[in-house]
């Protein structure tokens, strides 16, 4: 949302641009160190994965189960939802396995774009989820992600 006024008395008038503004459903939440989160044309994303992608450049960002637009525009009382959609094993998996890869690109000062995290992804899929953030495995993959943006 954006921040249409300000009031005396703390209070905030928000305004939404379009149907891709709601609540943030479906999803986990990130902080990575600012300055690696560079400003873009769009910080909105659908990975290859299937997953959506918001990245703040204030280092805030939202990692969920993609929601195709053509659903949030049929549907559009649904983005003000307090409940969450059904999320598949594979579906969460996936969103685990972004988290991860996007706090390895933080805890290594690599930085944060789409196309980082889509490197880090694919080069993470010879390992299990939960060892990504482990350092020795972190490393390797740390390696051939800088290899692969310095070619891009």
């Amino acid at each position: 949302a954006e921040v249409q006024n300000y009031f005396s008395d703390g209070a905030l008038s928000l305004h939404t641009r379009s149907l891709q503004y709601g609540k943030l459903r479906n999803g986990t939440f990130v902080k990575v160190f600012p300055r690696l989160v560079p400003r873009s044309r769009t910080h909105f994303h659908t990975l290859p994965c299937g997953v959506d992608v918001i990245m703040g450049v204030n280092g805030y960002i939202w990692v969920s189960k993609h929601v195709p637009v053509s659903t949030v525009v049929e549907n559009a009382e649904a983005i003000y939802s307090n409940k969450n959609e059904k999320i598949s094993d594979q579906e969460r998996e996936a969103i685990a396995r972004v988290c991860n890869c996007i706090t390895l690109l933080d805890r290594l000062f690599i930085k944060i774009t789409d196309t980082s995290v889509i490197y880090t992804y694919e080069a993470s899929l010879g390992h299990n989820v939960k060892d990504l953030l482990n350092s020795e495995v972190a490393s390797e993959l740390a390696e051939q992600v800088r290899a692969r943006l310095a070619a891009h």
